[in-house]
């Protein structure tokens, strides 16, 4: 098994958080041809739940449940929007500060699309954390869970990831410009609010430095402020 495949986040009887890399599927992918990472987790710790999804593109903090009753605590989280979650994304436009509100539907092809008939309701707040001629560090926080919410969102104000096979340049590559970066959830052990933050993944690093971004900001927010 690849040693390289998650790092360890934190660790309690209830909650499993890890950072996952780029291209790791969570769960078995179709094709069933690649050892997602639950089992992964199953081999080295014994019982674990998933609890929300993550594109198997986008790399960085997912948080496990290690028992039913956490699973269903946990779950019930994501299901109702009470958790905080922030990606950073680096795409190739500028974005000035904004909550965007525009509704999502299944397009075609495994895409999804803006639609104000048919969409549900998709909320997503973006702040720029830097900017250069080359395109910009963003930082997203999804208010709603839908389907590819922030790659569509970004689309929408032009300015796509600079990594996309779906929705900006086609590429044989599948790994996404997308990093879950930080996630506040409830304890189920105690209802405290408990923050998880992970480092920003090699392969962030790499079109971070390419485009002349700053890293250091994605360590100044402050991601406690909610």
């Amino acid at each position: 098994m690849n040693d390289y495949t998650y790092t360890e986040v934190y660790k309690d009887k209830n909650i499993l958080a890890v950072q996952k890399n780029h291209g790791v599927y969570v769960i078995p992918d179709r094709e069933n041809t690649v050892t997602p990472l639950i089992d992964i987790l199953r081999h080295d710790y014994g019982e674990v739940y998933v609890t929300h999804r993550l594109d198997a593109g986008t790399g960085g903090l997912m948080v496990f449940a290690r028992n039913k009753y956490a699973h269903r605590h946990i779950s019930m989280q994501f299901e109702k929007s009470a958790v905080t979650k922030y990606y950073i994304a680096v795409t190739t436009g500028f974005i000035y500060p904004q909550t965007l509100m525009l509704p999502i539907a299944k397009s075609n092809h495994g895409k999804y699309s803006i639609n104000f008939k048919s969409g549900k309701n998709a909320v997503t707040s973006f702040y720029n954390l830097s900017s250069s001629s080359k395109g910009s560090l963003i930082l997203a926080s999804p208010k709603t869970g839908r389907t590819h919410q922030i790659r569509v969102h970004l689309k929408a104000l032009k300015a796509p990831l600079y990594q996309d096979f779906l929705y900006h340049q086609k590429t044989n590559d599948k790994k996404l410009t997308l990093q879950c970066f930080c996630m506040g959830i409830y304890n189920p052990e105690n209802e405290k609010l408990i923050y998880f933050k992970s480092n920003i993944t090699k392969f962030m690093l790499k079109y971070i430095n390419l485009l002349e971004l700053s890293e250091k900001s994605v360590y100044q927010y402050n991601y406690e402020s909610e």
